[in-house]
C-alpha cells in the first residue's frame, strides 16, 4: 500500500514538473519593477566586458535565458536567428546564461560551435531578480528599455516567430 502511494505521489510530481517546464504562460512581474531591474542589470560578455540593456537602445530586445543542456532552448535558437535576420536594425537577442549548470567554458564552446549572431552574456543576477525557476525563459524589452513581458517555455518555431514578430512590429 505504501509503495503504491509513493508511486502515485512520484507520478504526480513528474507530471507537475513536466507541465511547469512546458508551460508557455507569461510570468510577468510588476512592469515598473521589471523595468527597473532591466535598467540596472549588468551582464558580462564572453570577453569579460560589461553589457547593459542600454547598449541596445532603439532595438526591441529579447532576453533569452538558456543553457546548453536545455533542448527547448537550443531548438528555439534558429527561430530567433531568423528574426534577427528579418529585422537586423530593429531586433536583437541577448542570450543570457544564468550559470545554473553550465560553466563559462561550456557556453564559450557552444558559441564557438554554432553560428548565431546573438549577444551571448552571463547573467546570474537577472535570473535571480526575475525569479526564473525554469528555462527557456524570455523577457521582451522595448527599444526604450522598458519591460514588455516575460514568457516561460516555447510554443514551437511558428508560434514563437509570430509572437516575437508582433512585438517587434508594435515597437517599430
Amino acid at each position: 500500500m505504501r509503495r503504491t502511494v509513493g508511486v502515485v505521489a512520484l507520478l504526480i510530481l513528474v507530471i507537475a514538473g513536466f507541465k511547469l517546464a512546458s508551460s508557455t504562460e507569461s510570468s510577468q512581474p510588476e512592469s515598473a519593477d521589471a523595468t527597473e531591474i532591466l535598467q540596472n542589470a549588468v551582464f558580462t560578455d564572453l570577453d569579460g566586458g560589461e553589457v547593459t540593456i542600454h547598449d541596445f537602445e532603439g532595438k526591441t530586445v529579447l532576453i533569452d535565458i538558456w543553457e546548453t543542456w536545455c533542448t527547448p532552448c537550443i531548438r528555439s535558437m534558429p527561430t530567433l536567428q531568423e528574426l534577427m535576420d528579418d529585422y537586423p536594425d530593429d531586433f536583437v537577442v541577448l542570450a543570457v546564461s544564468p550559470g545554473y549548470m553550465d560553466s563559462e567554458e561550456q557556453v564559450r564552446e557552444f558559441v564557438a560551435n554554432n553560428d548565431y549572431d546573438f549577444a551571448f552574456v552571463f547573467g546570474e543576477q537577472l535570473a535571480e531578480d526575475f525569479n526564473v525557476q525554469s528555462i527557456p525563459y524570455k523577457v521582451y524589452v522595448s527599444p526604450g528599455g522598458e519591460y514588455i513581458e516575460s514568457v516561460l517555455g516555447t510554443q514551437g518555431p511558428e508560434l514563437d516567430y509570430e509572437k516575437t514578430r508582433e512585438i517587434i512590429e508594435k515597437h517599430l
